[in-house]
């Protein structure tokens, strides 16, 4: 006997049911292959939005820490510009203290010069 069926296809062909069974673990391993795809291709975009997350947190955490060194150095820069306006101040201060302690001296001989002169004329 023969050691397959024979069976006729739809143009009139003689299709054995060997080549059929090839087919069909053919499409099963096809399928079987589409599903591993699938889910390789979920995990793919799991594994690059975790690390999506990864670079955004990592890009959060360096812009904070930059914005903190910024903010340190302009307050340093800032307290350097406070300190020296300060000082020229207190430097202007002594200045116009010195300027009005001559102004007293001279304000008081010319008070006590015109207070003599009065008594003398009177």
């Amino acid at each position: 006997m023969f050691d397959f069926i024979k069976i006729f296809d739809r143009g009139g062909g003689i299709v054995s049911i060997e080549i059929i069974k090839v087919i069909k673990e053919a499409e099963e391993k096809a399928e079987v292959t589409k599903r591993e795809a699938a889910q390789q291709a979920k995990q793919i975009i799991t594994n690059a939005n975790a690390q999506a997350l990864q670079i955004v947190d990592e890009a959060r955490e360096n812009a904070e820490s930059k914005r903190t060194d910024v903010l340190k150095a302009a307050e340093s820069q800032g307290q350097l510009l406070y300190d020296s306006i300060i000082s020229d101040a207190a430097k202007k201060c002594d200045d116009i203290l010195k300027s009005a302690e001559k102004n007293m001296d001279n304000a008081a001989s010319i008070i006590l010069e015109r207070i003599v002169k009065a008594s003398g004329n009177s």
